[in-house]
């Protein structure tokens, strides 16, 4: 997975019908890159959590982390909130919600910022399409 260290993140859209989100992602400076913009697509989304959205966002990076860790480091936050129905793939304790993930592919990847939005999405699938720059 690409990090897109110092993108900047433009947009991004959450579609929970049909279960994914996009993130609209720049390269800004005058510095050469490989790609100049791209839309990074999660898909089969079973969760996500986004915080400090600044509206100007400069990503760090986007890194797959092991989702065991991820839930234990969560689960006192997710039993106290699945009262109100969030998140919708919590299935009680750690080892039935591995096992639900597990079953069902799913990665998580953490979102870091240098500046603005953090977080984390749970999905199967991320794929990122570049955007080519007409003259």
């Amino acid at each position: 997975m690409r990090s897109w260290h110092d993108y900047h993140l433009v947009a991004y859209s959450v579609d929970g019908l049909n279960r994914q989100i996009q993130f609209d992602v720049r390269w800004p400076y005058d510095a050469d890159t490989d790609i100049d913009r791209a839309t990074v697509l999660f898909s089969e989304v079973e969760g996500y959590f986004f915080e400090h959205d600044l509206g100007g966002n400069i990503l760090d990076s986007i890194t797959e982390v092991p989702v065991d860790a991820f839930l234990t480091h969560n689960a006192d936050y997710f039993e106290q909130e699945c009262k109100w129905g969030w998140p919708l793939f919590w299935r009680g304790d750690v080892t039935k919600t591995l096992e639900y993930l597990n079953d069902n592919a799913i990665k998580c990847l953490e979102i870091s910022s240098s500046h603005g939005l953090s977080g984390w999405v749970l999905a199967s699938n991320v794929a990122y399409f570049e955007h080519r720059t007409t003259l």
